[in-house]
């Protein structure tokens, strides 16, 4: 008899017992991944009226990634090329851009990319006028980029990442009235990523 009023008791308590906090499920911190990249730069430009020519540079960028799908970029780069068109003076081009960034496909190893970069490009460099002679100067107008591309990672914290652009800015045309180009760019960077260890 005592043994059963032993059991029932137990019973009860365990029946009226709270739930413990460390039974509860444990949640990892979340927030955004980090990436910075540098790297080389390959541009090809195109000069209003005149023949195209190749520019060579650094690329330097942060990615902010909110979610799997989607993240936030600023890319800085600067290009220069040296005896444009053999006037003996050189060209080069300051951008800075940011913009989103979308991840079509994302795997363990590798990641396809597509972007949309706008800011600003400061353009040094020389054009042919039309009454003869030759333009130079500096545009400091609306530029923005479009493409996508790949990135691999090599290790844990480091990955490679390389695409191509289409890069829009501006310059003197033989009329000097400032118009549009049309430039392809590539760019490729070494990648380090911080907060590797969160799921995003």
């Amino acid at each position: 008899m005592k043994r059963r009023w032993k059991y029932f008791l137990v019973t009860a308590l365990l029946g009226f017992a709270t739930k413990a906090d460390a039974q509860g499920p444990i949640f990892a911190g979340g927030g955004p991944v980090i990436e910075a990249g540098l790297g080389y730069s390959y541009t090809d430009m195109s000069i209003p009226s005149n023949t195209r020519f190749t520019m060579n540079g650094a690329d330097a960028n942060i990615t902010v990634d909110f979610t799997r799908r989607f993240g936030v970029r600023l890319d800085a780069g600067y290009a220069r090329a040296f005896n444009v068109f053999n006037t003996g003076r050189h060209a080069d081009v300051l951008n800075y851009m940011g913009g989103p960034v979308f991840y079509p496909i994302r795997k363990r190893r590798f990641t396809l990319y597509t972007e949309l970069l706008l800011g600003a490009a400061r353009e040094t460099g020389v054009n042919s006028a039309t009454g003869g002679g030759t333009i130079t100067g500096f545009a400091n107008k609306f530029a923005w980029a479009a493409g996508g591309g790949v990135q691999y990672r090599i290790v844990r914290p480091l990955s490679l990442r390389a695409g191509p652009d289409y890069f829009h800015t501006s310059f003197f045309d033989p009329n000097i009235a400032v118009k549009g180009q049309n430039n392809l760019r590539a760019v490729i960077s070494l990648v380090y990523t911080f907060g590797e260890g969160r799921e995003h």
